[in-house]
């Protein structure tokens, strides 16, 4: 079943859920690994778990990141078109307000999906290789050449406050709002026994149509 149905998500609704969760995951981890383990300037001190710091490496994982963060940016286009031409399976039972909240959070998490792959773009400085094409560093396209010619602009000045936001959002709301999503579909499976989180997995994973589960 590729759509959607009034009861559950369809296979490419999952697929698109799973495969941009765990590029999300995989991106934090990455970059976080480059930050505590391998960057000398901001690597824990001292090494842990035998781990030592190589500058030599930096880029090439950071180069892992940035690659999953363009496909997140990539895949949240399809995604949302997807979402908006499909019906939407209808909600649980639960309060106006849980609804009304639950609403909120899921237009956050594509919000996020948006911006956080754009602004980490937007600060890249050197190229992404995917390894069969390499798209160039925003500083290195026309676009950065216009702006910075038109408003007499250094890339430090374009991408330091962009960088900001990025950071900001990456280590203080990005995972909480994600932290608070699993939790509510954990919260749904083990304590209200509803289909929020059953109807998005996969039937391999024990995903099932029902409103309510066992």
């Amino acid at each position: 079943m590729l759509k959607n149905t009034a009861e559950r998500f369809g296979s490419i609704a999952k697929l698109f859920h799973w495969s941009m969760a765990v590029a999300f995951i995989l991106a934090y981890i990455v970059v976080y690994y480059v930050i505590w383990f391998i960057d000398p300037e901001t690597s824990i001190k001292p090494a842990l778990f035998g781990i030592e710091p190589n500058g030599a490496l930096v880029i090439p994982l950071l180069n892992i990141h940035w690659v999953l963060g363009v496909s997140i940016g990539v895949l949240v286009v399809p995604r949302l078109v997807w979402r908006l031409i499909n019906v939407e399976p209808a909600p649980v039972p639960g309060s106006a307000l849980e609804h009304l909240l639950a609403r909120l959070a899921h237009w956050a998490l594509y919000l996020f999906m948006i911006v956080m792959p754009l602004t980490g773009y937007l600060n890249t400085y050197d190229p992404t290789n995917f390894g069969l094409f390499i798209i160039p560093a925003f500083r290195e396209t026309a676009l950065f050449a216009w702006i910075a010619n038109t408003w007499q602009l250094t890339a430090e000045q374009v991408e330091t406050p962009i960088f900001a936001v990025h950071k900001f959002l990456g280590d203080w709301v990005v995972w909480v709002v994600v932290a608070l999503h699993v939790a509510a579909a954990t919260f749904h499976h083990r304590v209200r026994k509803d289909a929020t989180l059953t109807r998005m997995l996969p039937a391999a994973w024990g995903g099932q149509a029902g409103q309510k589960r066992d």
